[in-house]
């Protein structure tokens, strides 16, 4: 019987772990202009620590991503994807960065 109750303690203990992190949903206005760039978007974001999910909808122009609380913030999500040479509503690219993306990614007219 104490084996049981122990168990039980045991699996209540490591649930309440699991559903302490704090899932969050957030989307950024990030440009771009092509395939590639959806591709090089959503790679950068989820690469953040504590991104679980991410998608670049290129007709709305917008970054959907799902991450842990704990672990990040959208600001900091944002600065890696401009640093990747796109820019979001909140940061904007390096000048270079960008020159130095392909010619159909390059969405500065």
């Amino acid at each position: 019987m104490r084996k049981l109750i122990f168990m039980f303690v045991a699996t209540v203990c490591l649930a309440a772990n699991s559903a302490s992190a704090e899932e969050a949903q957030d989307s950024l206005k990030v440009e771009g202009s092509c395939g590639m760039c959806k591709k090089r978007i959503e790679k950068t974001a989820a690469a953040v620590e504590g991104v679980t999910a991410a998608v670049w909808d290129q007709k709305t122009k917008s970054l959907h991503f799902d991450y842990d609380a704990d672990k990040t913030t959208p600001e900091a999500v944002s600065k890696a994807v401009a640093k990747s040479g796109h820019d979001t509503c909140k940061d904007k690219a390096d000048d270079t960065t960008y020159e130095a993306l392909p010619g159909c990614c390059q969405y500065r007219k």
